[in-house]
C-alpha cells in the first residue's frame, strides 16, 4: 500500500514522528485514497497533546482552531492542516456534542468514537493502514455500516443520519440493515441538530450521483427535515439523475405539493438557506408550464417576465420533469442579443420627451414598445420605433 500523500502532509507526519509522537492521516482521507480517489482535504490525527502538537510546530504558525476539543491548525504553505489528538468522547446530552472529551495515547480508541467504519481509518507510511472495525472489507463490499452500535452512535450525534445517507448517494452504497434500522429509528433526533447543519447535509445528498435511490429509499427520514412537505414524490430517474442540484430539489416540491412555490419557501425558510436561493426557487416554482420554452416567442417573453437567471433556473427544472425547453435556442437568443428589457431598446426617455411624452406616459409607451418588438409588430429600431409610437 503506496499512497501518493502531499509533502505537506508527510511533513507534519514526519516531524511528529521526530519528536516520538505516533501521526497518520485519518477519516474521508483515507477511504478516498482506497477508493483511488483524490481526497479533499487531509486531517491528521495524532498521539500529540495540543500543547506538544504546538511545540512541534512553534517554527510555524498554528491556529486554536478547536484546541478544546484537540484540534490545532497548522499553516504550512498558505493552508490549515487540521491536527488533532486521539480522544475518547464524553457523554453526549443533546445528540450533537460531547460533554467533554479526554485524550488517549491509543489510536484504537479514538477510531472507536466515530461514524462509520469507512470512516474510521487511519494511515501513514511508518504505521501503514489502521483498521480496528474492518473498514477496508466494507468498502471493497459497498456497505455502509455504524462504528459499534448504531442506535448509540445515532444517539450520540444525530447528523450522523444525515451522514449516512449522503455517504450512500455519493458512493453508491447500501446501508447495513442494522445501521439502516437505527437510522430511521433515531431521525425524530434530528430536531436537536441546526438547521444549517441539515440544509448542508441535505444539499450534498441531493447533489451526489447516487442521489435517486437513496432518496426514494429514506424519504421517510429525509421528510423529517424537510418543512412543507407531505411525501416525496421523485420525477423519472434519468430526468432526475441528469438535472444539477436545483432542479432535483424544486422537481420535488413540484410533484409533491399542491402549492410548490410556497412549500419551498416553508422549507427553504425552516432551513435558513441564503435569501437568493429563497427566492429563486420560488420565482421559478410559481413559473412552470405558464411560457413556451420550445420557440423564440415563448422564451423571450419568459426572459421579460422573470430575467436571465430564472429563466435558465427554468428550463433545468422542465428538462427535469420530463417537458421540452430548449436551452440552445435561449443561449442563441441571448447570443444574438435579443430584445428582453426596456433597456434594450433603441429608443429612451429622451426621445419619449422629444415627440411630447411626460411623466408615468413615458414608462407606460417604453412599455408597449418593449411588447409590439417582443411579439414582433416593430423592429428594434430608433426610427422605427418612435413611428411606431406616433401611428399607435
Amino acid at each position: 500500500m503506496n499512497f501518493q500523500i502531499p509533502n505537506d502532509v508527510l511533513f507534519i507526519l514526519d516531524r511528529l514522528n521526530s519528536r516520538g509522537f505516533s501521526a497518520d492521516i485519518v477519516g474521508g482521507s483515507v477511504r478516498d485514497l482506497l477508493l483511488g480517489r483524490s481526497p479533499d482535504d487531509y486531517d491528521i490525527t495524532t498521539s500529540a497533546r495540543p500543547e506538544e502538537i504546538k511545540a512541534a510546530f512553534a517554527d510555524l504558525r498554528t491556529i486554536d482552531t478547536g484546541i478544546k476539543h484537540g484540534t490545532v491548525g497548522i499553516l504550512l504553505n498558505d493552508k490549515v492542516y487540521e491536527t488533532t489528538t486521539y480522544r475518547v468522547d464524553g457523554e453526549y446530552k443533546d445528540s450533537r456534542h460531547p460533554e467533554s472529551v479526554s485524550f488517549t495515547r491509543d489510536i484504537v480508541e479514538d477510531l472507536a468514537r466515530r461514524d462509520f467504519t469507512i470512516n474510521s481509518m487511519a494511515y501513514s507510511p511508518k504505521n501503514g493502514l489502521t483498521d480496528p472495525f474492518d473498514g477496508q472489507n466494507d468498502l471493497a463490499k459497498g456497505v455502509i455500516r455504524a462504528v459499534g452500535d448504531p442506535m448509540l452512535r445515532f444517539s450520540e450525534d444525530a447528523l450522523r443520519i444525515l451522514r449516512g445517507i449522503r455517504f450512500a448517494a455519493t458512493f453508491g452504497f447500501e446501508i447495513e440493515p442494522m445501521t439502516s434500522a437505527a437510522l430511521r429509528e433515531k431521525a425524530k433526533l434530528l430536531s436537536n441538530v441546526s438547521a444549517e447543519r441539515i440544509y448542508v447535509e441535505l444539499r450534498k445528498s441531493f447533489d451526489k450521483p447516487h442521489s435517486y435511490g437513496v432518496v426514494s429509499e429514506y424519504s421517510g427520514v429525509i421528510l423529517s427535515v424537510m418543512a412543507g412537505l407531505d411525501s416525496i414524490v421523485l420525477p423519472e430517474k434519468d430526468a432526475y439523475d441528469s438535472a444539477d442540484y436545483m432542479s432535483r430539489i424544486l422537481s420535488i416540491f413540484f410533484l409533491s405539493s399542491e402549492n410548490p412555490s410556497r412549500a419551498f419557501d416553508s422549507f427553504a425558510t425552516t432551513l435558513k438557506t441564503d435569501s437568493h436561493f429563497r427566492r429563486l426557487g420560488s420565482q421559478v416554482l410559481m413559473a412552470v408550464g405558464k411560457y413556451d420554452l420550445t420557440d423564440s416567442l415563448g422564451l423571450t417573453k419568459c426572459l421579460r417576465d422573470n430575467g436571465e437567471e430564472t429563466t435558465h433556473a427554468l428550463i433545468n427544472l422542465e428538462k427535469a420533469l420530463g417537458h421540452n425547453a430548449d436551452s440552445a435556442l435561449l443561449s442563441s437568443l441571448l447570443a444574438s442579443g435579443v430584445c428582453y428589457r426596456i433597456s434594450d431598446l433603441k429608443v429612451g426617455g429622451a426621445d419619449m420627451k422629444n415627440i411630447g411624452l411626460t411623466g408615468p406616459k413615458i414608462g407606460q409607451a417604453l412599455d408597449n414598445l418593449l411588447t409590439a418588438v417582443i411579439d414582433g409588430r416593430v423592429e428594434n429600431e430608433r426610427e422605427a420605433l418612435i413611428e411606431f409610437l406616433k401611428t399607435n
